[in-house]
């Protein structure tokens, strides 16, 4: 029985071809490549579009996100990030603000600086800029 493993989740032409030349023969890999293309089930911008709508509304910031699209070899250059917000009726910037207030909530840390520290490193791991983190801290913990 051949192998399955693409009928679980969506992947770019990269990780595909990597997942089948893995099993057969770099030929046979273009040739199902090409098919699946000719088909319209592997479709790098929409799997892209789809990728980085999911990723923002997992709580990663544009530094991420671009790294990912980076390895999973497809454009990363996130100049039409708004445009993919606005088409999946995303909020980005909102996201963040929510994220930080059950970040400040969750922690419960009584020295305010400590905590601006904690939560600048956790979101700037997740992918977000340093500038956003600080904006959105000080509107929260101004409160």
């Amino acid at each position: 029985m051949p192998p399955v493993f693409w009928l679980k989740k969506d992947y770019s032409e990269k990780e595909l071809r990597q997942k089948i030349t893995e099993h057969f023969d770099a030929e046979e890999a273009e040739y199902a490549i090409s098919k699946l293309k000719g088909y319209g089930y592997l479709d790098d911008d929409r799997y892209r579009e789809m990728y980085i709508a999911s990723r923002i509304r997992s709580g990663y910031g544009t530094y991420r996100i671009a790294n990912d699209l980076y390895e999973k070899g497809l454009d990363d250059s996130l100049e039409d990030l708004d445009e993919i917000c606005e088409k999946s009726h995303i909020d980005r910037h909102q996201i963040l603000k929510d994220d930080v207030f059950r970040f400040i909530e969750r922690k419960r840390i009584d020295d305010t600086y400590e905590l601006k520290q904690k939560c600048l490193a956790y979101f700037y791991r997740r992918g977000h800029s340093l500038d956003d983190i600080k904006r959105i801290l000080d509107e929260e913990l101004d409160k």
